[in-house]
């Protein structure tokens, strides 16, 4: 059975570890956000377990107590858990709370699928930029569906992000996209 505290905050195992560290450095959350350049507020979020820093900040953050990047998130792979933690902050932009929840549980679903360790790490954040299309491609869609008049313009803004992502990976020249998105524009 699932614990649903730990489905409802996907990094609270690193969000202990870094109130742990914090205290034993004896750093206040408005010193440490300081120090790695975010608001404390941040730090709040990333000791409750609901986000994780991104690449910068865990940087900055590591060195803060003289930790790598991975014995500060406590993964063996921080690259892909950042990538996941980007993409997920992106889609609460555009979908909510609720959204990048769905999404959440969409990523780390067909992630846990893929786990016996076939796909290299450069597939792995494809995936999840891919997921991350098909999620806001699908999701425009079934708006659209169902309310035409409200959700065509925005559906264009949101599109925008797809390209964004087509962008991304045409640019480190791995673009293999398993999905024809021309059915999805009717």
């Amino acid at each position: 059975m699932i614990d649903s505290k730990n489905t409802k905050t996907p990094y609270l195992d690193f969000g202990q570890r870094l109130q742990e560290l914090r205290k034993k450095f004896k750093l206040s959350r408005a010193q440490l956000g300081e120090k790695c350049g975010v608001a404390q507020s941040t730090i709040v979020n990333y000791e409750n377990g609901t986000r994780i820093p991104f690449a910068d900040t865990a940087t900055k953050m590591a060195a803060v107590f003289g930790l790598t990047v991975e014995e500060l998130l406590g993964i063996e792979n921080s690259n892909i858990e950042m990538k996941k933690a980007e993409a997920l902050d992106s889609l609460k932009n555009f979908y909510g709370k609720k959204g990048a929840e769905q999404a959440r549980a969409l990523i780390e679903g067909a992630g846990s699928l893929l786990a016996g360790g076939t796909l290299t790490l450069e597939q792995q954040e494809d995936f999840i930029l891919e997921m991350q299309k098909l999620f806001i491609i699908a999701t425009e869609k079934n708006r659209a569906k169902r309310n035409p008049e409200k959700y065509s313009s925005k559906s264009k803004e949101h599109l925008k992000r797809v390209a964004e992502i087509d962008k991304k990976l045409a640019r480190k020249n791995r673009y293999n996209s398993f999905l024809d998105e021309e059915e999805f524009h009717d």
